[in-house]
């Protein structure tokens, strides 16, 4: 796959980005959260190796979205390694490839300071879109840093070896000795340039009012050329579709349904959660094409 041509507003000089993938269909970049930390510590790890800032971030089941700071060149080459990496790890633990392309990347290039207040809570609003949570108790994006009256600490990488380090991220990329860390995962303290961007906002009144603004979706979305309509995550889908067999069909898992239940099924997710074709039939293992004639 080619990637998309984008002309840069800011012609080589540096500059600010919005850098999404695409949401995927049918597999999930994100299972587990061993494999959240693995992609927070991928950006944290990743970002000593390019001049450029980490503005917000925020990892979904089945894609991601980064707040870039800095030349267009260093802010895909830094998008490339982290894609590479999380799509490694994916085929070293579950052995499925081909998860992300680097290729299929969207690029918004954020030019004033509003877009930037938008771009930022738009990142940070995903997981309330999704239903998951409200973003400062969403684990795996940058919100736990934006106007808190309490930021986490946590042990220092340089208490440890470099061999623990090694074992313990993942990696050998040097790890800062600054870098802190809890549970495995390095704080966004230790690498989001949150500070800077904060200052875009009057104060934080008018950060949690954006975050509340239910048109911000329509706003950023149309810079981007995208009509987002997932209302949950593949994770609380599965749950709820769980919740589904047992009380409609009286069993464990859908792939125990012969394929008339299993029609029905999508049906009732559909409408009873909104859910389109791409994710049912992701999650399901149902064709599109025979969603679209039952849907």
């Amino acid at each position: 796959m080619k990637r998309k041509s984008f002309n840069d507003p800011f012609k080589g000089r540096k500059g600010c980005y919005h850098l999404s993938s695409s949401h995927l269909e049918k597999q999930t970049v994100f299972r587990t959260d061993d494999d959240f930390i693995f992609g927070v510590n991928s950006l944290a790890l990743l970002l000593t190796l390019f001049d450029v800032r980490l503005i917000a971030y925020c990892l979904m089941d089945n894609h991601l979205h980064l707040l870039l700071s800095g030349c267009l060149e260093a802010c895909l080459g830094f998008y490339d390694r982290v894609v590479h990496r999380i799509a490694q790890h994916n085929a070293d633990e579950y052995g499925i490839t081909g998860i992300l392309s680097c290729d299929d990347v969207d690029i918004v290039a954020v030019t004033n300071d509003q877009q930037l207040k938008n771009e930022i809570c738009y990142i940070h609003r995903n997981p309330y879109k999704a239903r998951i949570s409200s973003p400062l108790a969403y684990r795996w994006c940058s919100a736990d840093v934006y106007f808190s009256t309490f930021i986490q600490s946590g042990k220092k990488a340089g208490s440890l070896s470099v061999r623990e380090r090694r074992r313990l991220f993942k990696t050998h990329i040097p790890v800062p000795d600054d870098y802190e860390f809890i549970g495995g995962r390095i704080l966004n303290k230790s690498f989001v340039s949150f500070e800077m961007a904060s200052s875009r906002f009057r104060d934080s009144v008018e950060y949690f009012d954006c975050l509340r603004k239910f048109s911000l979706e329509s706003i950023v979305e149309s810079e981007h050329g995208l009509h987002e309509s997932i209302s949950f995550s593949d994770r609380e889908l599965r749950e709820r579709i769980k919740d589904v067999c047992r009380n409609e069909f009286h069993a464990e898992t859908h792939t125990l349904l012969p394929r008339k239940d299993l029609l029905r099924l999508c049906v009732i997710v559909r409408n009873r959660y909104g859910a389109l074709q791409p994710q049912l039939s992701r999650l399901l293992g149902v064709d599109k094409e025979i969603l679209d004639s039952i849907l």
